[in-house]
């Protein structure tokens, strides 16, 4: 398993590639071998004079952080096409799916950064293997030569999408997205994020590591705040993979395989519509504890046990199918976001945990976690509400009702405090519930 990404090409590079230049090994079936012997100097040259070169981009192949080869889109035509080269000048990587994991990622950036519409390529015909990764890729052939087209309007989705919602976590961002960048996957993930005008650096350092890592990224960069709760169900629909992998911006992930564990679990367990695990918790002094916020229950699987207990899923430990096509109204409403999207999944099938800490936590430091008493308890019956409002199911709604009765410790305070009228009525609509239920 590797960890494939692509990033800028640089005039340090040389170092490498001006070996790779005259290797006839690497240009057997490519039919451009240099016509001269490459030396560092040339390379280093060719490689400053191409770097500005307004009509190509450029790019170095990495896995495991090691520069393996290089990837570049050539006369670029703005919003319309360009031509696709690629070589693995290391060996040693050659048909272990590099290129093709690599391939996702320039596609992605042809799509979503350069808005082309079409990419395509000249190969030889006897060159198999190239052939079958293009392929793959979805590339088409145009003729015999051969050339091969890719339309970008109706191009690939990728395997995973992952969901990221940002606000004013600049403190803690780079771990998590290093957590991201760092898996080793046989499968291409792209990474959604929503960033809801932050007051702090996010947006900078979202934009940086964009550049850095093409192809890996589209950010949804909303110009004013828009609110967890829009913020939310915009990223979602701009999830586009066949799963979707859940970290919020100041959470991380800790084991390099995660994701291919959680794909590969769902991939032959069809009866599994959501797979979460194991977290270990942060604590606001820097201590990583045994998780103390959550049991997860020996019968979780079903959506009644998730009924019944409420939510014992941490977030950054959650893949899901992507089975949702439509989101309703409530879902939009409620100020929890999570727990009420894994209700509406566990409707879809099964739960599966896996008992291995693979992410951290972060304790004490969310937006909940900012709120007063007051605050997270009108938030926990107004998402009260909207779930059952959503539930269609007597059953389901009278185990949220009572769980939810227990919990709202403050309903007292709460109902003592608030003098708008529409709230008052929410209160009255409880109590009609605790009525229905007889409760």
């Amino acid at each position: 398993m590797f960890n494939v990404l692509i990033r800028p090409l640089e005039v340090n590079d040389a170092f490498l590639s001006w070996k790779w230049r005259n290797d006839s090994d690497i240009w057997l079936f490519t039919g451009k071998k240099p016509d001269r012997h490459i030396t560092y100097e040339i390379e280093k040259e060719w490689i400053e004079k191409v770097i500005e070169d307004s009509s190509s981009k450029r790019f170095a192949i990495l896995v495991d952080d090691k520069y393996v080869g290089n990837i570049q889109l050539t006369n670029i035509v703005e919003n319309e096409s360009a031509e696709y080269h690629i070589f693995i000048g290391d060996k040693e990587y050659w048909s272990k799916g590099i290129g093709t994991l690599a391939t996702y990622q320039l596609i992605r950036y042809s799509k979503n950064t350069l808005n082309l519409k079409e990419i395509y390529l000249f190969v030889n015909p006897d060159n198999i293997n190239a052939i079958k990764l293009y392929e793959r890729c979805d590339f088409k052939k145009v003729n015999d030569d051969i050339k091969m087209s890719l339309n970008l309007l109706n191009s690939f989705m990728p395997t995973v999408s992952i969901f990221m919602m940002v606000y004013n976590h600049g403190e803690f961002l780079e771990d998590a997205l290093k957590g991201i960048l760092f898996q080793k996957c046989s499968f291409d993930f792209e990474i959604v994020i929503g960033e809801d005008k932050s007051q702090d650096n996010s947006k900078k350092i979202l934009l940086d590591f964009s550049e850095r890592f093409s192809g890996k990224f589209k950010l949804l960069l909303n110009e004013k705040n828009i609110g967890p709760q829009k913020n939310q169900t915009a990223v979602l629909e701009n999830c586009t993979g066949k799963y979707i992998a859940m970290c919020e911006g100041d959470d991380y992930w800790t084991d390099p395989l995660k994701l291919q564990k959680q794909v590969d679990f769902l991939e032959v367990n069809p009866e599994y519509v959501l797979c979460f695990h194991k977290v270990n918790v942060l604590k606001v002094d820097g201590e990583i504890v045994e998780d103390f916020i959550t049991k997860v229950p020996d019968n979780y699987e079903s959506i009644i046990t998730l009924a019944k207990m409420g939510n014992y899923i941490h977030t950054p430990s959650v893949v899901f199918r992507n089975v949702i096509r439509k989101f309703p109204f409530e879902f939009e409403l409620s100020p929890v976001g999570d727990y009420f999207l894994y209700m509406m999944l566990a409707e879809k099938g099964k739960l599966k945990y896996i008992d291995e800490s693979m992410a951290i936590y972060r304790h004490g430091v969310g937006i909940h976690s900012s709120n007063s008493i007051i605050k997270n308890a009108k938030n926990s019956v107004n998402f009260f509400i909207c779930l059952l409002s959503y539930l269609k199911d007597d059953e389901l709604k009278k185990y949220v009702f009572e769980r939810q009765i227990t919990a709202t410790k403050h309903l007292d305070e709460l109902i003592a405090s608030e003098k708008e009228s529409f709230f008052l009525q929410i209160i009255k609509k409880i109590k009609n519930f605790i009525k229905m239920f007889k409760i």
